[in-house]
């Protein structure tokens, strides 16, 4: 059995990888470099990097998870594959209408997007089955090969997506054109509705099984090419990938459930985040992930990550459930981000990393370990322009930069805690990510969120979460019907199919867990809503005769969430769920040696913002005990991020190593 435990996290600047010694208990941190063309590429350098300064031999790495921005990149940059989408006679422009919402109602110029399959390459096939599963018209085959052939022959089709009306409830259809197609076009892949997410709404089930098939080609080449390196590397165990829900599955489960890993590397952050911070006693938490192209924010409920089934991917939405993260920025605002000018890589514009150097938050010198040299004076060069068009020297520009970014993402947070109507000072943030520990202080004080959490690896933390993530599976099913109409028997039944499916899951896809457990929900409304509720199943009310218990618990929950319940009404169950979680190992927080009193700096320099200019102390971080404190103005260095300390605020070092930063 392997000595190490490996996770690895591609970010936009820099992989990142967080190695745990089992047999120590020793956990370490690593960045490397990210090759955007070739991210394979960075995860292998940097792999080689790592054991050699390691002097460690790569056959004693006992388990390896990897969370892959590979899937979410492809449909943003839409450079995925050329699909063709069959769906049921009368619905060819579904993917045109799709919720006839527009993104931002007061911009009178928005238009939707575009959709990922163009008009000419979907076909119509003459086949129904009705909401309640009966079969209104049989498949016309001939029309289905004809459609089939001119998407693929004559539009350049290089897969199939099969939609039909009402496959969630009834795929007979799909699978029978799945069988058809296979014998006309052998080797042609073609992508099912009902087999990705048989769950009902026609558009948002279709975008699911386009998504997954879009970007298939490239996360199965990707996967299959990196395995190979990893194994000539020296690497000799499976690879696992971490999914949208913040679980992992094997490789060749993330290779075939494409659409399951499109969020893999956002939801490993929350994860690390909150199990670094629920052990060391901080249970309601905002996570703050601030990379080097994006601000995410995920929320934390008395110790348990908030999931979402109504989150988008680039353009689109995906109703598979996922931790609920939502981004609040990029990593300059409207300034370009792509390749900050200092780090000295190519970039012509200025970004907020730029101007978190001109105002001295970042050490030119000591950047990733002293890796990575930085260069002020390009910073300054380039910020230039912008700083004439202002009347603003370079300093006061860089200023006005952070300034600029911090409004941004206080708009966009103030709507995600708007739309959950919570009350930000009941939490704390927790920051993490490259620059992340840099920006918290500023966004806490115009939230007054009282405390900021920085983990002792923040730089490094979606790696970490990836290597501590539990083994995950969603499975959903449609009953659309009355809950008056459901005993508590049938429900039963229900909930026993999705458990079996969830149990063979894990056996076949999952690595060896000691011990798992199935959670069941219900989407539940009252009828003539349209959208429903997700309402937890307590396993005592599946021995029940009836269903009554569930409608109760629905109608407590409505009234929580919008201060209304009308305890008379009918109630529909719409959806029925089931979650299947394997827990992992977890390596347990580590004790810092104590300490006492102010902590000692290892030197000074001069730091601005808010047209204020301070002397700032700086340490370091692996010299900080537990007990001891920092008064700003203050920079805290380590290998991995840096993290300000503004005046009027203190950080504690807390018996694990995690700075509470709090005002003073």
């Amino acid at each position: 059995m392997g000595r190490y435990r490996l996770g690895i996290d591609i970010g936009g600047t820099f992989t990142d990888f967080s190695l745990l010694d089992e047999s120590t208990g020793e956990l370490s941190s690593f960045k490397a470099p990210t090759v955007p063309g070739d991210p394979g590429r960075g995860v292998l350098d940097g792999l080689r990097t790592l054991v050699a300064e390691r002097s460690l031999d790569p056959g004693t790495i006992g388990y390896l998870v990897h969370g892959s921005t590979i899937a979410i990149n492809t449909v943003i940059q839409r450079n995925g594959a050329s699909l063709g989408l069959l769906v049921t006679a009368g619905f060819g422009d579904l993917l045109e209408i799709q919720r006839l919402r527009l993104a931002s109602p007061v911009n009178f110029t928005a238009t939707r997007p575009l959709p990922l399959i163009p008009r000419y390459r979907v076909g119509e096939v003459t086949e129904r089955i009705l909401a309640d599963g009966t079969v209104d018209t049989t498949l016309d085959r001939a029309e289905l090969l004809r459609e089939a052939a001119r998407l693929v022959e004559h539009e350049g089709a290089e897969a199939l997506v099969v939609a039909f009306v009402n496959a969630y409830r009834a795929p007979a259809h799909e699978a029978e054109a799945r069988k058809v197609l296979a014998e006309r076009f052998p080797g042609l892949h073609v992508t099912c509705s009902h087999e990705v997410w048989p769950q009902i709404r026609e558009y948002e089930r279709t975008m699911v099984a386009i998504l997954s098939a879009y970007v298939r080609p490239r996360v199965d080449q990707y996967l299959a090419q990196l395995e190979r390196e990893l194994g000539r590397a020296g690497v000799r165990v499976p690879l696992y990938i971490t999914k949208s829900n913040g679980g992992v599955t094997t490789a060749r489960d993330a290779r075939q459930a494409t659409a399951e890993i499109m969020l893999s590397g956002p939801a490993s952050g929350v994860i690390g985040a909150t199990q670094v911070c629920v052990g060391a006693g901080y249970r309601d938490l905002i996570t703050f992930d601030m990379g080097g192209t994006s601000a995410d924010i995920a929320l934390v409920r008395d110790g348990r990550p908030v999931y979402s089934t109504d989150e988008t991917v680039g353009d689109f939405p995906i109703v598979m459930p996922v931790v609920g993260v939502s981004s609040i920025g990029a990593g300059g605002g409207s300034i370009a981000w792509l390749d900050p000018v200092g780090v000295g890589r190519g970039g012509m514009e200025p970004a907020l990393s730029d101007a978190f150097l001109l105002c001295g938050f970042l050490n030119p010198d000591n950047f990733v370990g002293g890796r990575l040299r930085l260069y002020p004076d390009k910073s300054a060069v380039a910020m230039r322009p912008l700083g004439e068009a202002l009347g603003l020297d370079p300093a006061a520009t860089a200023e006005a930069v952070i300034e600029v970014a911090t409004a941004n993402m206080y708009a966009a947070f103030s709507n995600v805690l708007a739309r959950h109507g919570l009350d930000p000072r009941d939490f704390a943030l927790v920051a993490f990510g490259g620059a992340g520990p840099v920006e918290a202080c500023f966004l806490a004080e115009e939230f007054h969120i009282p405390r900021v959490i920085v983990p002792p690896s923040p730089g490094t933390l979606c790696a970490q979460g990836a290597m501590m993530a539990d083994v995950k599976s969603d499975y959903v099913r449609t009953l659309h019907r009355k809950l008056s109409a459901i005993s508590g028997k049938m429900l039963a039944a229900e909930c026993a199919e999705l458990s079996a499916r969830a149990q063979r899951w894990l056996r076949e896809e999952a690595p060896a867990v000691s011990a798992s457990t199935i959670a069941h929900s219900a989407d539940l409304r009252y009828v003539g809503q349209a959208f429903q509720i997700e309402v937890p199943i307590d396993p005592a009310w599946l021995e029940e005769p009836s269903t009554d218990r569930l409608r109760a618990a629905f109608h407590d929950r409505h009234e929580r969430l919008y201060a209304h319940a009308d305890r008379a009404a009918d109630v529909e169950l719409i959806d029925l769920r089931a979650t299947i979680t394997g827990a992992t190992p977890k390596p347990g927080l580590k004790a810092v040696p104590a300490g006492h009193g102010p902590a000692t700096p290892v030197g000074r320099r001069p730091i601005h913002y808010r047209k204020q200019r301070y002397e700032a102390a700086v340490y370091r971080r692996h010299d900080l005990l537990a007990g001891q404190h920092v008064d700003g103005p203050a920079v805290i260095e380590q290998d991995d991020t840096t993290t300000l300390v503004p005046a009027r605020f203190r950080a504690m070092v807390d018996a694990f190593g995690s700075l509470a930063i709090g005002g003073r």
